[in-house]
C-alpha cells in the first residue's frame, strides 16, 4: 500500500492506460481472430476481394444443400408417384404382375385389409392377402407353379415400389408326399404384402 501511495496522478494515469491497452489489445486480437476465420469460410484477402481457385467453404456447403435439396425433390416425386400407383388401385398393380409374361401366374384373387400400426399412430397397414385364382373355390385341380415363378412374384411385387412389402408366405406340395419323397417342382401358395401409409 505504501507504494501506490508514492504514485504520483501521472503515473496512475499511465498504469491505467497499460492496463486498458493490454485488454483493447487482447479484444483487438479476438476480432482479428475471428475476420481471419470468416474470411477462411469466404475465401476472400484481407481487402474483401475472392481469392482465385479456393471455393469458400460457405459456397461448398451450399451447393452440398442445393444438391441434397434437388435429391430430395426428385425422391419426394418417386414417392408420390409409387403412392400413386399403388395405393389408388393396389389390386391391378397385383394382376398386373401376376399375368407378366415371365412370371405367368395367371388370375390371382385378392382380399384386402386394413390394421392400425402397433406403437406408430397416424399411419394404418393395407394388407392385401393373394392366392391363385381357383385355390379354394371347390375344384378338384388347383394351379401350381414352379419356385422360380413365385418366387420372381414376390421379387416384382416388392421391387414396383419401396413401400411394398411382401409380409406372409405360403408354399406347399398340391397333394400330400412321403417324407423320404422328392417333390416335383410344382407348388400352389399363398402370400400377403403390405403398404404402410398414413391414415386418411
Amino acid at each position: 500500500m505504501g507504494t501506490f501511495k508514492k504514485l504520483s496522478a501521472m503515473q496512475y494515469m499511465i498504469a491505467l492506460c497499460l492496463v486498458g491497452a493490454c485488454v483493447l489489445g487482447w479484444l483487438g486480437w479476438q476480432q482479428y481472430q475471428r475476420a481471419e476465420h470468416l474470411r477462411g469460410l469466404l475465401a476472400i484477402d484481407v481487402k474483401n476481394r475472392p481469392i482465385p481457385n479456393q471455393i469458400s467453404l460457405v459456397e461448398s456447403q451450399v451447393e452440398e444443400i442445393q444438391t441434397k435439396a434437388r435429391l430430395y425433390t426428385e425422391l419426394h416425386k418417386q414417392l408420390e408417384g409409387e403412392d400413386l400407383r399403388v395405393s389408388e388401385d393396389s389390386a391391378s398393380y397385383v394382376r398386373g404382375i401376376a399375368s407378366n409374361r415371365q412370371i405367368a401366374l395367371g388370375s390371382v384373387a385378392i382380399n384386402p385389409s386394413s390394421r392400425g400400426v402397433k406403437g406408430i399412430k397416424g399411419y394404418t397397414d393395407k394388407v392385401y392377402s393373394i392366392i391363385p385364382k381357383n385355390l379354394g373355390s371347390g375344384k378338384q385341380k388347383t394351379p401350381t407353379f414352379q419356385r422360380t415363378q413365385i418366387a420372381n412374384f414376390m421379387f416384382k411385387l416388392e421391387e414396383g415400389s419401396k413401400r411394398v412389402k411382401v409380409t406372409k408366405f405360403e408354399i406347399k406340395t398340391p397333394k400330400p408326399i412321403k417324407a423320404d419323397a422328392i417333390p416335383d417342382d410344382k407348388w400352389d401358395f399363398k402370400c400377403s404384402m403390405t403398404i404402410r401409409g398414413k391414415t386418411e
